[in-house]
């Protein structure tokens, strides 16, 4: 392969060709691959090279997809750089190198958006979102397009006036949905049946006492150790558990981490996200307080780059 012949997919062209549908479709048929045992994942691993500076890498190989790709990203004095690697599987050759930010914050969002319409219940009425940075913004977006007929949206985080422009805004976005602006933790959840932790927070944004009897809860806040969204006894209550890659859950999610540490959860009892598109999967009324710990797995990241990579070639 030429150099030349190297296609450099830039930040402004990623944002140009992707979309929450593309994102959607992607993760989910790369989903059903992994389910079906055709899927090679490695969980991210990182290296720190001092205060502030880190490496991370991340592989998949889909072979039905004719591609195997490394997310990469670098993390130095609070600015992120994320790449994604693009390689033909048979050939081996180096297709794509493409800016990844975008790619990332849609991938997350059609997670969240697919978890909602594979494990809600026709119980499940009302959705809340904790957090309401540039994450959530997306995630709302997108939950919202998969799933428009949720009655009511509770919104909180603790700054007020961040909080207000957010409800604001998603009021001028979506003019059917009801957005109720929340001053408190228990305001949001108390009524809430499907909801949505997108922070970075260190200490629990859910609280047990306020949950209904049945709830699906999706933490895909900051992947590290010493972070928790979820306090220990909403865990413990959960009759379902699932993470998106259990080794890589072991290495990063504080949420699960404690838990296990403390007797309150075992990780034989943690399923994959993949399982529940095996036709096997079933839910039941045992299976009505779900929590899922989503980290963010190479697999989708490869896999919506594949598809940006084809209409980028189609367009040129």
């Amino acid at each position: 392969m030429r150099l030349s012949d190297l296609k450099i997919i830039n930040h402004s062209i990623v944002t140009e060709l992707i979309s929450m549908d593309l994102a959607y479709h992607s993760v989910e048929s790369v989903t059903r691959m992994q389910s079906e045992g055709s899927v090679y994942l490695k969980p991210r691993t990182t290296k720190s090279f001092g205060e502030s500076k880190l490496l991370a890498d991340m592989t998949a190989s889909i072979p039905e997809m004719n591609v195997f790709g490394i997310k990469h990203y670098v993390v130095n004095n609070g600015h992120y750089f994320y790449y994604i690697y693009l390689y033909d599987f048979r050939e081996k050759n180096l297709l794509a190198i493409l800016e990844a930010e975008e790619i990332g914050r849609y991938r997350t969002a059609a997670v969240t958006a697919l978890t909602i319409n594979k494990l809600r219940t026709k119980n499940m009425h009302n959705l809340a979102i904790i957090g309401t940075g540039f994450q959530a913004q997306q995630q709302l977006k997108s939950v919202i397009a998969a799933n428009p007929d949720f009655e009511k949206i509770f919104i909180f985080s603790p700054n007020k006036n961040r909080r207000t422009k957010f409800v604001m805004d998603f009021r001028k976005l979506f003019s059917k949905q009801e957005f109720v602006n929340c001053d408190s933790m228990k305001d949001a959840l108390i009524d809430s049946d499907a909801i949505i932790t997108a922070t970075n927070s260190s200490s629990p944004v859910i609280n047990y006492d306020y949950l209904k009897d049945q709830y699906l809860i999706i933490g895909m806040g900051a992947a590290t150790p010493y972070y928790i969204e979820i306090d220990e006894k909403t865990i413990a209550n959960c009759n379902l558990v699932i993470a998106d890659d259990i080794d890589q859950a072991k290495l990063e999610s504080g949420d699960l981490l404690n838990s296990v540490s403390k007797g309150l959860l075992q990780w034989k009892d943690v399923i994959y996200f993949s399982d529940i598109f095996k036709p096997e999967f079933k839910l039941s009324y045992e299976k009505n307080k779900i929590f899922f710990k989503s980290l963010g797995i190479a697999t989708w990241d490869v896999s919506i780059a594949n598809d940006i990579y084809k209409k980028f070639i189609n367009l040129n």
